[in-house]
């Protein structure tokens, strides 16, 4: 193969060669990459022209069988280098379009000879094997996303999506989680195969040994979960400690899913449990990946926690006023398990307390007013007085078309795209309230005759 051919054959050996950097940088790989990608969309397309309609899939599918069956990390996402993007101070569409200071070719641009001594080996060498996985991960994506996105039967919803800040942020907590897991087990294997069960030995040792590690990840989990709360407005990235605005955006959402999940309740059962759920932060400040991590006793109870918890329920006090309830708070106190009569640390008690003019009962199922329409049944509705008939809309994409109806109700276009999907799903698959929704608009619009 020429040192000047960038097709198909570079690319996959480019993916599977496990020591590349011995012979180029990380950002050398890239490049060719990035070259290698340009040259193989042309030689596709002109290979499409040629092929006989009814081979062009099984075409496609060797190709990018080619592309999965090389030796790289397949889930080796943004979260992974977080750290390294942060520490070196650019974003990760800085080093895919090169556009990053000079000075950090120093780093990520030079080729590591084992016959040169460099002082800070080790850095280099490991933020060049990160970035270089996580590009080896991406650039595969992006042309297994081109040849999916030329079949007879493609659905660009099926593409995957690059994630969110926020979510990389997440997967890095999660990662360092893990990471601390691993040391602690390393730490008492050690403790077990040099003391045994010896309840009386002096661990002190083993564990000032690994002290500096275990310190150093429980450093980097408050600083990524620091991040997170940052990030998470930007992105609109919903978990137990963001920011008060993104929990009410996500309200109604969550709300759906509750009622979903339990059928015969109404809006206040809803409250309540959103209630509980910001009543037990040592239970709910979880980061969910492979497996749910509880990061609480790494969020001090500072003014950026405490408010944004005041806000919440304040917002949550709003909606119970309707139904003849307030929420007292109660800050900077202990927070007790009412299970076990444990103490479980340091924030904010939050008391239902009742009004002095209560308002109407609480509705039986209903859970809106009869003039407010779920995410669902907005959506049922456009489609039965022909929103998603017009040229323009039925031309748009999903996301295009929730977005739309987004500036329309102000609900959060994610989840109106999931109720656009459903659209092409029978009633029968999406259940009895699903069904229920569709007799809400048949009388709807037959209460306009």
């Amino acid at each position: 193969m020429s040192e000047n051919y960038y097709g198909f054959e570079k690319f996959c050996k480019l993916i599977g060669d496990t020591n590349i950097l011995k012979k180029h940088s990380v950002m050398g790989v890239v490049r060719m990459l990035q070259i290698c990608i340009v040259e193989i969309k042309k030689e596709v397309l002109k290979d499409l022209l040629e092929i006989d309609e009814k081979k062009k899939d099984v075409y496609l599918d060797l190709k990018i069988h080619e592309i999965k069956s090389q030796d790289y990390l397949k889930e080796y996402g943004l979260g992974k280098i977080y750290h390294i993007l942060k520490n070196l101070n650019i974003s990760i569409e800085q080093l895919i379009t090169s556009d990053y200071p000079h000075e950090l070719n120093s780093t990520i641009d030079v080729v590591l000879s084992y016959d040169e001594y460099y002082d800070n080996y080790d850095y280099l060498r490991g933020t060049q094997e990160n970035l270089l996985y996580y590009f080896l991960n991406y650039y595969a994506n992006e042309l297994i996303s081109f040849l999916e996105s030329k079949k007879s039967n493609f659905d660009d919803e099926n593409i995957k999506k690059e994630s969110l800040v926020s979510e990389a942020i997440a997967e890095a907590i999660i990662q360092s989680f893990e990471d601390l897991k691993e040391l602690n087990y390393k730490m008492s294997k050690e403790i077990e195969a040099i003391f045994g069960n010896d309840i009386f030995a002096d661990h002190t040792p083993i564990e000032l040994k690994f002290e500096y590690e275990i310190d150093f990840t429980k450093d980097k989990i408050k600083e990524l979960i620091s991040d997170l709360y940052n990030q998470s407005r930007e992105d609109d990235y919903f978990y137990f400690d963001c920011p008060s605005e993104v929990y009410i955006n996500h309200f109604e959402t969550r709300k759906e899913l509750y009622l979903m999940e339990v059928p015969e309740a109404n809006e206040f059962e809803f409250l309540l449990s959103e209630v509980k759920y910001f009543s037990e932060p040592y239970d709910n400040r979880v980061i969910i990946g492979k497996s749910g991590y509880n990061y609480n006793e790494y969020v001090d109870y500072s003014d950026r926690y405490r408010i944004t918890l005041k806000r919440k329920i304040e917002f949550l006090s709003k909606k119970l006023e309707h139904f003849g309830y307030i929420l007292i708070t109660n800050e900077e106190t202990s927070l007790i398990d009412e299970s076990t009569g444990n103490y479980k640390g340091w924030g904010t008690e939050i008391i239902l307390g009742k009004t002095e003019n209560k308002s109407e009962d609480i509705p039986e199922v209903e859970y809106k007013s009869e003039k407010q329409l779920t995410t669902n049944q907005i959506v049922l509705l456009l489609q039965e007085t022909g929103f998603f008939s017009h040229p323009k809309i039925e031309n748009a994409s999903k996301v295009r078309q929730s977005e739309l109806i987004s500036r329309i109700c102000g609900l959060n276009s994610k989840n109106i795209k999931i109720k656009i999907q459903n659209l092409d799903k029978s009633p029968k698959e999406l259940g009895k309230t699903h069904q229920k929704d569709i007799d809400k608009i048949d009388d709807i619009l037959n209460n306009l005759e």
